[in-house]
C-alpha cells in the first residue's frame, strides 16, 4: 500500500514520515514548491510537488495512493486571520476530500487539533462526545480546523472513501524543523530567556506518540470517527520552571495578572499583524491557556493503541534537538 503524507515538512509530518519509513511501508511526500524537503531527498522518498488550492494537481500528486495522511494546515493565533486561515484549512482540505473521492483513495486520515472541540466548563471532561461547533472556538484558528474537521466527518458517511480524524493537544517533543509554535519559542527562550509569565495551563503531547497513533489509525481508527489524542496538563509556571532547569536560565519571577495580560495580549497581536509579524502572545494565545484543558484520550487507548510519555521527557529531547542546531 502506498501512503500519500500531505504537509510532511513541518513538526508532526517529519515524525510520522520518519515512522512509516521505519516501518518499511511505501510512502509518498506531498508538500508545495517552496517546502524544504533534503530530508526526505536522504531517505530516497518520492517527493511530488503540488498546492492545496489546485485540485488538479491534488489529483496527480495523490494518484496511485490507497491512503493518504492530510497534515498540512497554517496555525496562528493572530487577530484578523479567518480569511487566511479558511483559504488553507478549510478550503484546502475540501479540496484534498475532493482529490480522493476522484482518484479512489480507500482511507483518508486528516489531522486536526483539539483547538476544533468546544472546551466546555473546567468541570468538563473533553472528550468526542464534547461538541464541535466552529462558532464555540476560541479563535480563527479552532475555528477552521473545525469547520475542516466537521467536511472530513462528512465525507466519511456520504464520499466514496473512508475516513478517520485525529485531534492532538499541544505537540512537543523532537524532530521540529523550526515551524512550531513552542519551537519557536524555545529558540527565544535559548537566545533571550524568559522575564515574566502568565497564569494558564495546557495539555501537551510527544510528537512521537501522535505519530504512532496516526500511522495505526490508517488500520485501525472507524470510518466516520474522531479521536483526541491528549498526553499531560501542564501549567505555564511548571513548564517554564522545567525548561529554566534544563537550560540554566533563571526562572521568572513576575507573573502578570490576568486583566493587564489580556490588554498587552491584545495590543501585541494587533500591532503585529498591523506590521505584518507573527508573535505568540495574543489575547487568543491565553483564552487558551485559562480555558478547560482537562482532555480524556481513552477511545484513542483503546481503539489506537495509543500512549502518552511524560511531558519533561518530550522537551528534553526537542532541546536537545535544538542545541544541535544552534
Amino acid at each position: 500500500m502506498t501512503i500519500s503524507i500531505i504537509g510532511a515538512t513541518g513538526h508532526l509530518g517529519h515524525a510520522v514520515s520518519r515512522r512509516i519509513h521505519d516501518l518499511k511501508l511505501p510512502m509518498r511526500i506531498i508538500c508545495r514548491d517552496k517546502s524544504d524537503v533534503k530530508y526526505f531527498e536522504r531517505l530516497g522518498l518520492e517527493i511530488r510537488r503540488t498546492n492545496l488550492e489546485d485540485v488538479e494537481s491534488l489529483k496527480e500528486a495523490i494518484m496511485g495512493s490507497e491512503h493518504v495522511i492530510h497534515l498540512a494546515s497554517k496555525v496562528s493565533v493572530m487577530p484578523l486571520m479567518r480569511k487566511e486561515l479558511s483559504r488553507i484549512n478549510i478550503q484546502g482540505t475540501r479540496n484534498v476530500i475532493e482529490a480522493c473521492e476522484n482518484v479512489g483513495v480507500e482511507k483518508l486520515v486528516y489531522v486536526s487539533s483539539i483547538q476544533a472541540v468546544t472546551p466546555g466548563s473546567e468541570k468538563t471532561l473533553i472528550n468526542e462526545n464534547s461538541e464541535i461547533n466552529p462558532y464555540l472556538t476560541h479563535d480563527d484558528y479552532g475555528f477552521t480546523k473545525a469547520k475542516a474537521t466537521l467536511e472530513v466527518l462528512q465525507s466519511a458517511q456520504t464520499g466514496t472513501f473512508n475516513a478517520t480524524v485525529i485531534c492532538p493537544t499541544g505537540i512537543i517533543g523532537p524532530y521540529d524543523p523550526g515551524s512550531s509554535q513552542i519551537g519557536k519559542f524555545l529558540r527565544a527562550h535559548l537566545k533571550y530567556g524568559t522575564h515574566a509569565f502568565v497564569s494558564g495551563a495546557y495539555d501537551f503531547v510527544d510528537v512521537r506518540d501522535v505519530s504512532n497513533a496516526v500511522v495505526n489509525s490508517i488500520s485501525m481508527g472507524t470510518n466516520g470517527q474522531h479521536y483526541l489524542l491528549s498526553g499531560s496538563k501542564v501549567s505555564v509556571e511548571d513548564f517554564l520552571r522545567h525548561i529554566c532547569l534544563l537550560t540554566d536560565k533563571r526562572m521568572p519571577t513576575i507573573q502578570i495578572p490576568n486583566t493587564i495580560a489580556l490588554l498587552a495580549g491584545q495590543t501585541n497581536g494587533y500591532v503585529n499583524r498591523f506590521i505584518g509579524r507573527d508573535t505568540w502572545f495574543t489575547a487568543s494565545s491565553l483564552r487558551t491557556l485559562w480555558s478547560n484543558s482537562g482532555i480524556s484520550s481513552v477511545l484513542a487507548e483503546k481503539a489506537l493503541n495509543f500512549t502518552s510519555r511524560p511531558w519533561q521527557s518530550s522537551i528534553t529531547d526537542q532541546l536537545d534537538d535544538l542545541y544541535r542546531s544552534f
